[in-house]
């Protein structure tokens, strides 16, 4: 067990450099150098670590794209939410969805409601405008500029409620502000009475593929408990990302 550990540990120093010499790697883990030379040539031997001969330095192999792309076939957003999303529902005791983008709308896919007597409440399969709900919005600000216009430019602004963004002008402003504050905000512009807050879950590329969001009766989410909530979803965005992606969110 103790190899298997060290041998990890090598991997872990291999993997965030674009090519790291055995000496730095015996630095970075407090292994002696006998050691991971040892354990790089195995790993070498099975493919999940490569040497260049004329560097004299370490990267990781194939093989171990081979093995990553192996979680990139089973990965389903729904399932590595869910534990997370009860314990941000435990914590702030308001309704914690998950949503996906399918084509010009977003799905709610997990959901983890809140056990107050008056509380949002959304069906699972239930599809939401992107700019009239804090997940779409939160997708748009953290899209590239390119799918952003794209999406932007197809959507058909449906008034729900006289906040909603009636004008691609308000949108865009709106969106501004969200890339501003880390975090997207319906206030009452697809429910009245409703507000929420949301922030994106971004792939491997950085391209969002959905939204965590936070919603509750406005009552219970006056503009005082928004900024604490929304620090909340974005933190909440941030570690959905890492599971779901494998990076950092400012790796993306």
């Amino acid at each position: 067990m103790q190899s298997l550990d060290r041998a990890i540990s090598i991997l872990e120093a291999v993997a965030a450099a674009d090519g790291v010499s055995l000496s730095e790697i015996a630095r970075r883990t407090g292994y002696p150098v006998s050691t991971v030379h040892r354990l790089l040539a195995t790993l070498q031997n099975r493919g999940l670590a490569s040497h260049d001969p004329a560097t004299g330095l370490w990267m990781v192999g194939v093989g171990l794209f081979r093995l990553g792309s192996a979680y990139l076939r089973i990965r389903k957003l729904p399932e590595i939410a869910r534990p997370i999303i009860r314990e941000v529902l435990e914590a702030v005791d308001e309704t914690v969805n998950v949503t996906v983008v399918d084509g010009d709308e977003i799905v709610c896919v997990a959901q983890a409601e809140s056990h107050a007597a008056v509380r949002a409440f959304f069906r699972l399969g239930r599809r939401l405008p992107f700019h009239a709900s804090a997940a779409g919005k939160a997708v748009l600000a953290a899209s590239s500029p390119e799918r952003q216009a794209q999406l932007v430019e197809r959507l058909e602004l449906e008034t729900f409620t006289p906040n909603t963004a009636h004008s691609r002008k308000k949108l865009m402003k709106r969106l501004a502000e969200t890339t501003s504050r880390g975090y997207a905000i319906d206030d009452e512009e697809h429910t009245p009475g409703m507000r929420c807050v949301a922030a994106a879950i971004l792939d491997e590329w950085g391209e969002p593929v959905g939204a965590v969001s936070i919603s509750a009766p406005s009552v219970r989410m006056p503009a005082e408990r928004i900024e604490s909530l929304g620090a909340v979803a974005r933190e909440t965005a941030a570690r959905l990302t890492t599971l779901y992606s494998g990076r950092e969110p400012a790796d993306s």
